[in-house]
């Protein structure tokens, strides 16, 4: 029986939210969520897949760098490997695919901007981060 209480009062929030949205708020929700996704599917999947093999690369690069006490060098590789990443053709297309849209999904996505990832890696060392 707790455990009943306890599923309750864990959805409770999610039950408020969902009767504070209108019917035309969540299909227009449903509507932006089938429009990032069409458009992610838009994204060369060979890139991606180089950009995946890429950062395994950069990361043990790194990670040998900061073993070796290199911090300075790891941490201009990693600003260097950042703002290739951010120009990326697949990170443009995610921006594009993410910049319209509203309300509860905006916060739900995370800010690919390039000055905001720029800012938030310019105050962190990577060899403290990895």
């Amino acid at each position: 029986m707790r455990k009943i209480g306890l599923i309750l009062f864990l959805l409770s929030p999610a039950t408020v939210f969902a009767q504070q949205m209108s019917q035309q708020d969540m299909q227009n929700m449903m509507v932006q969520v089938q429009e990032v996704q069409a458009c992610m599917q838009t994204i060369d999947q060979n890139e991606l897949n180089n950009l995946q093999e890429e950062s395994k690369i950069f990361e043990a690069e790194v990670k040998n760098l900061c073993k070796n006490g290199k911090r300075d060098e790891a941490q201009d590789k990693a600003m260097a490997y950042s703002k290739e990443v951010i120009n990326s053709a697949a990170m443009a297309t995610m921006r594009k695919c993410t910049e319209n849209l509203s309300g509860a999904l905006k916060g739900m996505m995370p800010d690919l901007s390039p000055e905001k990832i720029a800012k938030d890696f310019s105050d962190k060392h990577v060899c403290d981060e990895i």
